[in-house]
């Protein structure tokens, strides 16, 4: 009889865990559902495996990493989004896509220039109260951050000078650069960017040439630029004043940054990671 209610107790147990399962299985197919619904998302069979294993595993990392905030371990959040499909390699490969010119040194840094103006800063200067607020933009599966941080501060001189607002062409960038160094969706320079178009003699308005998230034969049109780069310089590289210089007198400024894989589902609040290693660049 012991033996009979050992075995019935085994069989009841594993009947409970199938069946937990077998919920979770159906709550993760649910929510799998909406994930490609919310963000239109289509994949073949083969890569619909794929990015659900690399959904699932972000799931929990990101439960894990919330988990962790509430209890004081972080001070930010982060949820899923439309990059949440993708392994931590793959995101690597495809959006942190900053790439380094090769004319680097050849390039004239404004320091004396900057630290002239130290006694003309502000204590506070918001741009966005300023009224320079655009929306959020999407990149999408396009590695072209160095175009859109471009085209932004090329947006801010714009703003600056008129107090318009004018979305300008990254997509002309992604297109037509290549022959400066950049690589279309596989990434880009600033420096490149800038080269590119100080010599091609200016930008086209988004409006005349809008974003396609992929690259594309070049269909610039020199009589329908809007504006013209004659100048530009770089700021002193890790030197923070200079750029609050910079950022008060002259306006945003395109900057490189870390994109750690935890940026990619970022949503609230700010916090400086220790010991981090700078391996992938991004705007």
């Amino acid at each position: 009889m012991k033996c009979i209610g050992v075995l019935v107790f085994i069989l009841l147990s594993e009947y409970a865990c199938s069946e937990d399962s077998s919920e979770e299985s159906e709550d993760l197919d649910k929510l799998w559902g909406e994930f490609k619904a919310s963000f239109n998302k289509t994949y073949s069979d083969y890569h619909d495996t794929s990015r659900r294993q690399a959904w699932e595993e972000n799931l929990i990392k990101i439960k894990k990493h919330n988990e962790e905030a509430d209890k004081g371990i972080h001070s930010y959040y982060i949820r899923a989004n439309p990059l949440s499909d993708m392994t931590q390699d793959i995101y690597l490969q495809k959006m942190a896509k900053l790439t380094k010119s090769t004319h680097r040194k050849v390039d004239s840094e404004i320091v004396g220039d900057i630290y002239d103006k130290m006694m003309h800063i502000p204590e506070e200067m918001n741009w966005v109260d300023k009224g320079f607020k655009t929306p959020a933009y999407n990149q999408k599966d396009c590695g072209s951050c160095y175009a859109f941080s471009i085209a932004h501060a090329i947006q801010a001189q714009i703003f600056k000078q008129t107090d318009k607002l004018i979305p300008l062409s990254e997509q002309q960038i992604v297109d037509c650069s290549l022959s400066y160094g950049n690589y279309g969706c596989a990434g880009g320079s600033l420096r490149n960017t800038l080269r590119y178009l100080e010599k091609i003699g200016g930008l086209m308005t988004y409006n005349d040439y809008p974003y396609a998230s992929k690259q594309q034969k070049c269909h610039f049109d020199k009589h329908r630029t809007i504006i013209n780069i004659t100048t530009w310089a770089v700021l002193p590289a890790r030197d923070e004043r200079a750029l609050e210089i910079a950022v008060a007198n002259i306006g945003p400024i395109a900057a490189s940054i870390n994109a750690s894989p935890h940026t990619s589902s970022y949503i609230s609040k700010y916090r400086t990671t220790k010991n981090l290693v700078y391996t992938h660049m991004d705007i």
